[in-house]
């Protein structure tokens, strides 16, 4: 518990007054973010009672990532950081602003909230790396490392507060209200007062960012930063165009897919000869997949499963999101003393517990009082329990496979293999999502379960027979990059065979 303090000693970097604006603004955004997605799911749900539907929700808020952030995050280095950050928390106001406006209208047209999804995700792929970009601006380069953790920290954190715990609690205890007199009225339902609310967060986190100090304007790179030719200069140069617009024309048009190309490519050689890098990252997938599947049933588990309304969410499924908080405060003292592998077969095994007893106590509930067992407080527990069981382990997977995935990255490769990350977890989000919502719609709630037990099973099974297989070959992972490599050529013991590092913990860099 001791290296679990230690761990807030990243707090000491706000003591700049520029970074603790720019924490409050992310603190803010991303919970209001989270929140939303929240919102709209319920909205989806009330309105089709399709799991297929609500998985559309989230593949919107992931398939801008998908196509266009690569290129977004390239245009982020041309701009203005502070200025993209107050004006995307701008636009995202007058977007919860404008559909409000819409439910008014229309409370029942559902492709308002994919509409608003999308534009979510999209306003969001200019915040994120120019939030990232800007950080080393204001920090100094020896608290350059906390800095960066408190931002992955923070991350974690409010989409957990946001999905699983503002959001539920928000709908469950927002009133209904009535503006105006009985002639002239204006009737807001609790979800029209929550983006109300989401509104004046976004203004707020907008004057925080627009706070922050101004950024130099930076000229245009030379073209050798776009991966431009010595020939594509020269015909460039003959084009009619100011030679200023050109280094950006071109990225826009070739290098950024170009590099793109080739940082995958690079990331994906490095990964392929690294079987512990390569374990951790499809760990953090998998467990970042599980917990977007989990957000994605949660309203229709309470309803199909537990007889109860959506309303009622917050008090089934805030517990996972108190287990994530926890779990992000617990991982450390747990990975010191069990290591990376154990930690993360034991947060498998532990998911497939927590998701396989939901259905075994609906059952044993259902059995012990067939006309009132979804009010049972004991019953009501029970699942809250289990759920924040799911929570903790969840995090128990995610935390330590993304920390040992950017511990194992070189300096000069880890942004590549973090781009390689990103790109396969949002890509796998959009068919798992649709198959997870279809199957659910086709085969019920209790055969999604099974899935998930399964899967979490295989995983864990998966995970020691791989560290066992490294363990019996007598090198930690093959053609391991850095110093586990140089040991054994020196015939020294390497720390890498018994659980394939060091169980040491830090909190992890950015990753997103």
């Amino acid at each position: 518990m001791g290296r679990s303090l230690k761990g807030l000693e990243v707090l000491k970097v706000l003591r700049h007054p520029a970074l603790l604006r720019l924490w409050l603004a992310q603190i803010i955004y991303l919970s209001v973010q989270f929140t939303a997605s929240y919102a709209m799911i319920v909205l989806i749900t009330d309105e089709t009672h399709s799991a297929t539907l609500v998985g559309l929700v989230i593949i919107a808020l992931s398939l801008p990532l998908v196509l266009f952030g690569a290129p977004a995050g390239a245009l982020v280095d041309r701009l203005d950081r502070r200025r993209i950050l107050w004006i995307s928390n701008v636009v995202r106001a007058l977007s919860t602003a404008l559909f409000v406006v819409a439910l008014l209208i229309d409370p029942h047209q559902y492709l308002y909230i994919y509409a608003l999804a999308f534009l979510f995700s999209l306003v969001g792929l200019f915040f994120s790396p120019a939030e990232g970009a800007i950080i080393p601006r204001i920090v100094g380069e020896a608290e350059l490392l906390p800095a960066l953790s408190l931002y992955n920290l923070t991350l974690n954190a409010s989409q957990a507060v946001g999905l699983l715990l503002l959001g539920p609690l928000a709908l469950d205890l927002l009133p209904t209200l009535v503006l105006g007199t009985d002639a002239h009225h204006l009737t807001l339902m609790p979800v029209e007062t929550l983006f109300i609310i989401l509104t004046i967060l976004y203004l707020i986190a907008a004057g925080l960012t627009a706070s922050l100090p101004r950024e130099r304007h930076k000229e245009a790179r030379p073209s050798s930063d776009l991966m431009i030719t010595r020939a594509e200069q020269e015909a460039l140069q003959a084009l009619p165009l100011p030679v200023d617009t050109l280094p950006v024309q071109m990225e826009l048009s070739v290098g950024i897919w170009k590099r793109l190309h080739v940082d995958l490519s690079e990331g994906w050689q490095l990964v392929r000869k690294d079987n512990i890098l390569l374990d951790a990252l499809w760990q953090a997938c998998f467990g970042g997949l599980i917990m977007l599947t989990v957000a994605e049933l949660a309203t229709t588990f309470v309803q199909r499963l537990l007889n109860l309304p959506t309303s009622d969410t917050a008090l089934i499924f805030a517990p996972a999101g108190i287990g994530l908080v926890l779990g992000s405060l617990l991982v450390p003292a747990v990975v010191d003393r069990l290591g990376s592998t154990r930690t993360i077969t034991g947060g498998m095994i532990g998911t497939a517990l927590g998701i396989g007893l939901l259905p075994i106590a609906q059952k044993v509930a259902s059995l012990s009082d067939p006309t009132g067992w979804w009010t049972n407080p004991f019953f009501l527990l029970t699942v809250a329990g289990l759920t924040a069981l799911v929570g903790l382990c969840l995090d128990l997977i995610v935390v330590p496979a993304q920390t040992r995935m950017q511990k194992r990255s070189p300096d000069e490769m880890r942004g590549r293999v973090l781009a390689l990350y990103q790109v396969l977890f949002n890509g796998g989000a959009i068919p798992v999502m649709l198959f997870m919502g279809a199957l659910t719609d086709l085969l019920g709630i209790n055969a999604v379960i099974d899935m998930l037990v399964g899967f979490s099973l295989a995983a864990a099974l998966v995970t020691l027979l791989r560290a066992l297989a490294r363990r019996s070959g007598g090198s930690g992972d093959g053609s391991a990059p850095g110093p586990d490599k140089d040991q054994a050529q020196g015939n020294q013991p390497s720390t890498v065979l018994v659980d394939e590092e060091t169980p040491v913990y830090e909190p992890p860099t950015l990753s997103n």
